[in-house]
């Protein structure tokens, strides 16, 4: 069950990390990258500290042994977060989220050689099947002609956003070895805060209440996916856990249809249909064998 219950924990973080995005996408018309990652940042740190509370004392979830990798990790975040906010600046919300969906097949040639997981040809077969399914999607967002430099910026951004990922969620595997889920999220969030207030020099625009209220929701969301899905990595192999980050994309068109008024082509949603059967098919395959 404890298989069951990791997937059903990476499929609602996946929900919850696209709307955080959706709220970014926003707030980006107003703020500053920098003051993005900052307010972001800020704002997941009361969930963060409250749900160390639930496990325990809180000098019980936040001891470790290991200070120089969550320094590590949180670097690496940091990076992470700028290139998907970048991304998230210049592509709608369905384009940018697909883009990261290449982090779990770099991930895992990166868990076989550093964390010695098992690839079955089942994940093999679900991961490739889900990635085909992106990159119709990818297609289908390409199909307008030539592409303005925002784009190819946003497109640039959101590789090396999903390289900087499937590091990290390496680095999230070795750490939860021995540290709490809750530790992890809030070193994360500490470093990534202080990487956003390090651009305060370089000039922050001022904010309405709007773009204030959209990071807002974007960091107390940003923190509960966070830690659901640092949980979901301990409860399974992230090799297993990958394919169902595609599941996101459903919610990623649902937004960008409903909030953003983007309606995708036949080629869309077919991408849709093999992203759900991908990660479909791994479910049902774990649910048998639990």
């Amino acid at each position: 069950m404890s298989q069951l219950n990791a997937i059903l924990l990476r499929i609602s973080a996946a929900g919850l990390l696209v709307v955080m995005s959706a709220l970014v996408h926003e707030a980006l018309k107003q703020a500053t990258l920098g003051q993005a990652i900052f307010w972001r940042s800020l704002w997941s740190l009361p969930v963060i500290v409250m749900y160390a509370r639930v496990l325990g004392p809180l000098r019980h979830s936040l001891k470790t042994n290991q200070p120089f990798g969550h320094v590590l990790r949180g670097l690496m975040g940091l990076v992470a977060m700028a290139l998907h906010f970048l991304c998230l600046a210049h592509l709608n919300i369905s384009y940018a989220t697909s883009l990261g969906f290449l982090a779990p097949i770099l991930v895992l040639p990166l868990a076989a050689v550093f964390l010695a997981e098992k690839i079955t040809k089942m994940v093999l077969f679900a991961s490739f099947l889900g990635f085909s399914g992106v990159l119709m999607i990818s297609f289908a967002e390409l199909d307008t002609g030539d592409m303005p430099i925002a784009s190819f910026i946003g497109i640039a951004a959101g590789l090396g956003f999903a390289l900087t990922m499937a590091f990290t969620r390496v680095f999230v595997k070795q750490l939860s070895v021995k540290d709490s889920a809750a530790l992890i999220a809030l070193s994360f969030s500490v470093i990534t805060m202080l990487g956003g207030l390090a651009t305060l020099p370089f000039g922050w625009g001022a904010l309405g209440d709007e773009a204030h209220r959209y990071l807002m929701f974007a960091g107390l969301l940003g923190g509960l996916g966070h830690v659901i899905s640092n949980e979901a990595v301990k409860r399974s192999d992230i090799s297993v856990l990958g394919p169902f980050d595609y599941t996101a994309i459903i919610w990623a068109l649902a937004i960008d249809v409903m909030v953003f008024g983007f309606v995708p082509n036949r080629l869309g949603l077919f991408g849709i249909f093999v992203i759900a059967f991908a990660a479909l098919s791994l479910a049902v395959k774990q649910v048998r064998s639990a």
